[in-house]
């Protein structure tokens, strides 16, 4: 069978591999390959190159990525992408939309509309994307949750999958033995501009709490915008020496080797954070390290593997009174990452849902 991904890409990520969007990753590129490797024909284009009116594809399936805001703005996109449905459709090929963010609902066109400073823009994205997902064939979803609160808003009818994200660092011994009044290390990464209130919460928060009984490093693996908020975050923190560096997969592999722990507050009352991915506690497993995570749906099947609580602090406290037993938990998750969420894994669950 033949499949073709759509993306949220330039042309140029893709050729060179160099791909910033963690859910072009892992929802397209690295099940791509996998599934070649197991006979299929599948590939990935960005969705400006299925725009064009001579664009032709063979494909049996079409997996979508819900357009970006921004994009879905621009005028060629909505005439463009109409045609390209209908013409593969007429050819006999199904249509599956991924999706990785709540794009429905009223909160969400509240925030759209806010944040696009156009009323214009929040009603194209109000009927955008529920039409879309209503159109397809199939939804794909990273976590349950996701579909629940998709299905609260658009109602019975949709056709659901759910595929997890899959790991892309490389396994590493687990660790977790610092000293209980010495330097403890811990690591957030992602996209700030999502959890930046989150982020800034933990540090006004928690990390005095932590830095009354010992020094604390906090290092912050993301884009470049958390730099200008840099002086407020350390002055907030109790003295804990926090650190940025620029986000890349490398980057992530060595911040995650020199870490303690990882420590993943989330806005875990929103909207928008009820049906999110734990591909980041996914990646830190993967590592070795030690998680620390509010709770969100997602997160709670790690429960056995981590410290899933509204306070991170107390959890963060007894594994260093415990670390045997922490270093054990963490073990475990390894295996369970391992096993569930391996790139060949998570292609064997699209290659079920591309078949039917």
């Amino acid at each position: 069978m033949k499949a073709l991904f759509v993306v949220n890409a330039a042309p140029s990520e893709l050729a060179s591999g160099a791909i910033q969007l963690a859910s072009v990753r892992y929802r397209a590129a690295m099940p791509a390959v996998e599934l070649r490797q197991s006979g299929w024909q599948a590939d990935v284009v960005a969705l400006d190159a299925v725009l064009r009116p001579d664009f032709q594809s063979d494909a049996d399936v079409i997996v979508l990525a819900q357009p970006k805001e921004n994009r879905l703005l621009q005028p060629d996109l909505l005439p463009g992408l109409g045609a390209f449905i209908q013409r593969h459709r007429a050819a006999g090929a199904r249509l599956l939309v991924d999706v990785c963010d709540l794009k429905v609902g009223a909160p969400y066109v509240a925030y759209i509309t806010q944040m696009l400073k156009q009323a214009a823009a929040g009603e194209v994205c109000r009927q955008f994307y529920p039409g879309l997902l209503r159109a397809a064939d199939g939804i794909v979803v990273p976590t349950q949750a996701l579909a629940d609160r998709i299905a609260d808003y658009l109602g019975q009818g949709l056709t659901f999958s759910v595929i997890g994200d899959p790991v892309e660092v490389a396994p590493a011994p687990v660790r977790f033995a610092p000293d209980p009044v010495g330097l403890l290390r811990l690591l957030w990464f992602g996209f700030f501009g999502v959890h930046a209130g989150a982020v800034a919460g933990f540090c006004l928060r928690d990390l005095p709490r932590l830095t009354a009984k010992r020094p604390v490093t906090l290092t912050l693996l993301c884009e470049a915008q958390v730099e200008r908020l840099l002086p407020k975050l350390r002055a907030d923190s109790g003295g804990a020496e926090i650190a940025y560096i620029p986000w890349s997969v490398p980057a992530l592999e060595t911040a995650l080797a020199a870490a303690d722990a990882v420590v993943f507050p989330i806005d875990h009352g929103s909207d928008s954070a009820v049906g999110k991915s734990n591909n980041r506690a996914l990646q830190a497993l993967q590592a070795g390290r030690a998680i620390f995570a509010q709770p969100i749906a997602s997160y709670r099947e790690l429960d056995a593997y981590g410290v899933i609580a509204e306070d991170l602090v107390p959890g963060i406290e007894a594994a260093l009174v415990d670390p045997e037993a922490c270093r054990a938990r963490t073990a475990l998750g390894q295996a369970y990452v391992a096993a569930h969420y391996a790139p060949a894994a998570i292609a064997r669950l699209w290659a079920d849902v591309l078949k039917r």
